[in-house]
C-alpha cells in the first residue's frame, strides 16, 4: 500500500503541473504519503530525491508529484522502503495541495531555478540544505533526511 488508502489523495493538475491533493482531512503526525524507491539514479535530476550524499532515487507516484513550498504542510522522514514518507507538519484540509520543503533531502538543490510557491516566505530559490542547514534544522527538527542529520550546523 503506498498512501493509507489509493483515496486518500488524489493527482490534480495546477499551474505548476502535476500536484497531489488530500481527499480527506489528515492530522499533524500522521503519514500522508509513504514513499517507494522505484530506482536509484547514477546522478541527481530534477526529479530526484537524494537519500544520501551521494545516492539520488526516483519515488514512485503519487510521492515523486508532491511539489515544494517554503512553508510545506508535510515534512520527509526515511522510512523502510529506501524512501521518504511525507508526514503532516500541521492538520491538513481536504482539497489542501501537499507540499514539503525540497531543501530538507537535497544538499544541493538543482530542482527549482525560481520558486513559485507563493508563500509570504518564499526565499525565491531552493539552494539546498548546505546553504541553509541552521534555518531548516530549526524549523522542520526531525523532519530532514537522516544523512543530513549527521552535518554538523
Amino acid at each position: 500500500m503506498k498512501v493509507k488508502s489509493l483515496s486518500d489523495v488524489k493527482i490534480e493538475i495546477t499551474g505548476k503541473g502535476r500536484g497531489v491533493f488530500a481527499n480527506r482531512n489528515f492530522r499533524e503526525g500522521e503519514k500522508v504519503v509513504i514513499g517507494h524507491r522505484v530506482q536509484s539514479l547514477p546522478e541527481r535530476t530534477n526529479h530526484s530525491f537524494q537519500i544520501d550524499i551521494d545516492l539520488h532515487i526516483e519515488l514512485d507516484e503519487p510521492g515523486r508529484l508532491i511539489n515544494h513550498s517554503c512553508n510545506p504542510n508535510t515534512g520527509i522522514r526515511n522510512n523502510e522502503f529506501g524512501a521518504y514518507d511525507f508526514v503532516a507538519l500541521i492538520d491538513i484540509n481536504e482539497g489542501s495541495e501537499i507540499t514539503w520543503d525540497y531543501e530538507t533531502t537535497e544538499y544541493i538543490s538543482i530542482a527549482i531555478p525560481e520558486c513559485c510557491c507563493g508563500a509570504s516566505n518564499c526565499r525565491i530559490k531552493t539552494l539546498g540544505f548546505k546553504f541553509r542547514s541552521t534555518q531548516l534544522r530549526k524549523k522542520y527538527g526531525i523532519f530532514i533526511a537522516d544523512y543530513l542529520k549527521d552535518f554538523s550546523i
